[in-house]
């Protein structure tokens, strides 16, 4: 009889483990599989690197299927530190930096729905853009001549396309604390033709020391927050270090009552590439560290009214051939923060 008991009793045990264990794995698939949480965002933006190729429909196809609505294009300009010189469509100008190239992929993007931000901004070898600064007045007079005539060649080729948002100007730090009249004046100047939204690109660390948000559409942050020093901090980590960026964030759009646009922002896929993402120090190959990187950024701003989207940076042409398993680029193509990006875009477009 107590044998009888025994038997039955380890029985009922070994029934029970086996429905505890189908329930944990059944809930921690459930957690797993659980559907990402609707999103606000109006765009859902990428980078769109400028390349020497023609582009053509795949390239586009490419950003249809991670279900982007929105472009960043940039052509650049070439500057030197301490000097006037603003070189612009030169000879040497890649095909999508071109006037030709911007038209062919506005028009092809449109043709898949996708707007476009034109983002002409300036390109200082060996030193970086929020550094440029000059000594005297007539220096800068003159610089911002050579800047605006840059400046408004774009605008104007937006315009004349019906391109829906224009940057004036990219983490030019130095040139904004100085000349702020200089940028209030070249805002209006723009105004009198251009109908689309216009915004400024700042750098993370100096957003709310720019004077002329309020002659703008949009606060523009290029978000390279430092978040995490861990080699691969996982997403729930790095949702928590956003918290101070994120009250700052939110009480200065307050402040401004204007809504806030990520001009950039964009993790390598290495070693602590939420660290210092404008420069990681780490060469090692790390994509589930840009995955947990770029899905924290989504949790975080996903369903805030206020925020209207971002640029991701960055994203090739000839999408068959970019990023890949050993790529340590900032761009997330063929790797694991691509298929993090199309869940939350798809999210998004709902």
């Amino acid at each position: 009889m107590v044998f009888n008991k025994i038997k039955q009793f380890t029985l009922l045990a070994f029934i029970s483990l086996i429905f505890g264990l189908m329930y944990a794995c059944n809930k921690e698939l459930t957690t797993r599989d659980k559907p990402f949480e609707p999103s606000h965002f109006e765009l859902n933006g990428l980078s769109f690197v400028a390349g020497r190729d023609v582009v053509d429909s795949t390239d586009i196809n490419a950003l249809k299927a991670v279900h982007c609505n929105y472009i960043a294009q940039m052509p650049f300009a070439f500057g030197v530190q301490h000097s006037t010189q603003v070189t612009y469509n030169s000879t040497y100008q890649w095909w999508g930096e071109t006037d030709a190239g911007i038209i062919a992929t506005t028009l092809l993007a449109r043709e898949k729905g996708i707007k476009t931000m034109l983002k002409p901004q300036l390109w200082f070898q060996n030193s970086y853009t929020a550094a440029f600064d000059l000594s005297a007045d007539e220096e800068w007079k003159i610089w911002e001549q050579n800047y605006s005539n840059y400046i408004l060649h774009f605008a104007h080729l937006a315009d004349s396309l019906g391109i829906e948002m224009f940057c004036v100007g990219t983490e030019l730090k130095i040139a904004v604390e100085k000349r702020p009249d200089y940028w209030v004046s070249l805002i209006d100047t723009i105004r009198t033709f251009y109908k689309g939204k216009l915004l400024y690109a700042a750098n993370w660390d100096d957003y709310q020391q720019v004077s002329f948000w309020d002659k703008l559409d949009f606060i523009g942050i290029d978000a390279y927050f430092p978040l995490s020093d861990m080699e691969t901090p996982d997403k729930e980590i790095l949702v928590k270090a956003w918290t101070n960026e994120f009250n700052a964030i939110d009480a200065f759009r307050k402040q401004k009552n204007k809504d806030i646009v990520f001009t950039e922002i964009g993790y390598k896929s290495v070693n602590q590439c939420a660290h210092e993402p404008w420069n990681p120090s780490s060469r090692v190959v790390n994509e589930q560290a840009q995955a947990n990187a770029l899905a924290a950024f989504f949790e975080v701003f996903a369903d805030k009214q206020w925020f209207k989207g971002a640029f991701l940076w960055k994203w090739y042409p000839k999408h068959q051939n970019a990023g890949g398993a050993t790529n340590t680029d900032y761009t997330p193509q063929n790797k694991k923060a691509e298929e993090i990006i199309k869940r939350y875009f798809e999210n998004e477009n709902k």
